[in-house]
């Protein structure tokens, strides 16, 4: 009876998340991305969840995911940017600076420039902290495409979360955009990136209020899913384990909201094993797909 009933909440779970439509993309190709390493630091697995250990290493990576389709080219968060230094020194607090330093710099653009890439048209965000949108003025030629909820918060937001420094520039081209009501993978609010189901954008809100995830399905057919900050650390979605005290009180918008999160997560690790969640800082798993220039396919 126990073996019924999991098979039948399983069966529900796939019939509301869309299954059908994200089974069938893996068919259509024409997707690759990789991620672009802009910096990193050292930490320790008990700061970045709660259920971690102080005694184990952590290496905190700050990337960008520059998804290349037939369409056209995106960035999903920017990582650092070549302007870092001094948005740090205008506006990140002495105290922020000692828990989320950064070193080996090495913003998108340079990289991007250096190999003759094409440049995104547009950048999409996991959320807007400051780690996350540091080189938007970087990318003039790009729109940066936010919720409306998200654009209030950089709107009114204040370090160490967002810093004016990064913002301000009329250099960036702001767009706001709405989701459409397509369920998919258990996300009811959803955008389909490319019309195709290759790239879909879905609301997570809780670490920020307008706080997303990015499903790709490549052109061999895998799945991975970024989630941001969500999570810092991928163990922490197996222990269903929020981020450190430290980290809900400085860094969780919603604490209550990023918990339905990682639930949500827990049961689509354990319904799709072979789908790879990809959380925006966790450089054991950053290191096992590559880095740009290598391209995941």
């Amino acid at each position: 009876m126990k073996r019924v009933l999991c098979f039948l909440r399983r069966l529900a779970f796939a019939a509301l998340a869309g299954w059908a439509s994200i089974a069938s993309a893996q068919h259509l190709g024409g997707l690759q991305f990789a991620l672009v390493k802009t910096g990193s630091t050292d930490s320790r697995a008990g700061l970045s969840y709660a259920d971690g250990s102080l005694m184990q290493p952590f290496r905190f990576n700050y990337i960008a995911v520059l998804v290349k389709h037939r369409s056209g080219t995106l960035l999903y968060d920017t990582g650092l940017g070549t302007r870092v230094d001094q948005q740090a020194a205008a506006d990140s607090p002495w105290w922020a600076k000692l828990l989320a330093g950064y070193e080996h710099l090495n913003p998108a653009r340079r990289q991007l420039d250096a190999a003759g890439e094409p440049l995104p048209t547009r950048i999409f965000l996991s959320h807007a902290h400051w780690d996350h949108i540091s080189a938007l003025e970087d990318f003039p030629e790009a729109q940066v495409w936010v919720t409306v909820a998200e654009r209030e918060f950089v709107r009114h937001g204040k370090p160490p979360a967002v810093w004016p420094s990064q913002v301000a520039s009329k250099r960036i081209h702001w767009k706001e955009f709405a989701y459409e009501s397509k369920p998919v993978l258990g996300f009811d609010q959803t955008l389909d990136l490319f019309g195709d189901g290759n790239a879909v954008l879905v609301a997570m809100p809780g670490h920020t209020p307008g706080s997303t995830g990015l499903l790709l399905t490549t052109d061999s057919g895998n799945r991975y899913f970024f989630v941001g900050d969500t999570v810092w650390n991928a163990a922490a979605i197996g222990a269903e384990s929020p981020k450190s005290w430290l980290g809900r009180r400085f860094a969780d918008s919603d604490v209550a909201q990023v918990r339905a999160q990682i639930g949500k997560l827990r049961k689509l690790q354990q319904l799709l094993p072979d789908m790879v969640i990809v959380p925006a800082h966790d450089a054991s798993v950053h290191d096992k797909l590559g880095y740009f220039p290598k391209w995941v396919k």
